[in-house]
C-alpha cells in the first residue's frame, strides 16, 4: 500500500488495546441517563435489577478510560489505535467521517465490560476541503468481560490529514 508503514499494515485485522472497565455497568447510572434524555422505557426503569438494560447509547460509556485517579496514575487514551495511527502515517488532526452502532446482546447492571480496536480498513491517500490524507476505519467490539459474549460494536470511519508528513 502507497507510503504505508508495515508495523501499520500489520494492524490491519488485529485486535489492539484490549482494556477491561473500571466500574461495573449500574443501575442508578442507566436511570440518570434515561432521566437526561426523559426515556420512559420500562427496561431502564425496572425496581428488579435483572430486569434493568442499559440504552444503547451507553454502549461504550462503560468501557471509557479513567484518566485520572487519586494514585496518580493516568489512564490510557480512548480509541488508542485510532491516535496510533495517526501518529504513524504523520496526521496530526482528524475527523470522524461515520459512526455505526450495533448491539448484540442486553448490557445489564454487574456486568464489566471488556473492549478491542480492531483496524479495519486502511485507504489510500486523498484530497478533500480539509486537505491531504487518508481515510481508515477502525472497529471497536464490546464484551461481556465474564464470558466474552459479544454486546456490541461500533465502527468509525476516520479521515486524518494535516501537514506534518503526506501519508
Amino acid at each position: 500500500m502507497n507510503g504505508v508503514p508495515a508495523d501499520v499494515l500489520a494492524l490491519i485485522g488485529q485486535p489492539q488495546f484490549a482494556q477491561v472497565s473500571d466500574g461495573m455497568v449500574e443501575a442508578g447510572a442507566i436511570r440518570l441517563f434515561a432521566a437526561a434524555v426523559q426515556d420512559a422505557t420500562p427496561a431502564y426503569w425496572a425496581d428488579d435489577p435483572a430486569q434493568v438494560v442499559a440504552p444503547p447509547a451507553l454502549l461504550s460509556a462503560w468501557n471509557r478510560p479513567v484518566t485520572w485517579n487519586p494514585d496518580g496514575n493516568i489512564g490510557t487514551t480512548g480509541l488508542a489505535l485510532h491516535h496510533l495511527i495517526k501518529d504513524k502515517l504523520g496526521l496530526p488532526r482528524a475527523i470522524v467521517t461515520e459512526m455505526e452502532s450495533e448491539i448484540a446482546a442486553p448490557i445489564r447492571p454487574g456486568m464489566k465490560v471488556r473492549s478491542e480496536q480492531i483496524l479495519v480498513e486502511l485507504g489510500e491517500p486523498s484530497t478533500t476541503r480539509l486537505g491531504d490524507g487518508r481515510y481508515w476505519t477502525i472497529r471497536v467490539e464490546y464484551r461481556d468481560h465474564a464470558d466474552g459474549v459479544l454486546l456490541g460494536a461500533e465502527t468509525l470511519r476516520l479521515f486524518g490529514y494535516g501537514e506534518v508528513g503526506l501519508a
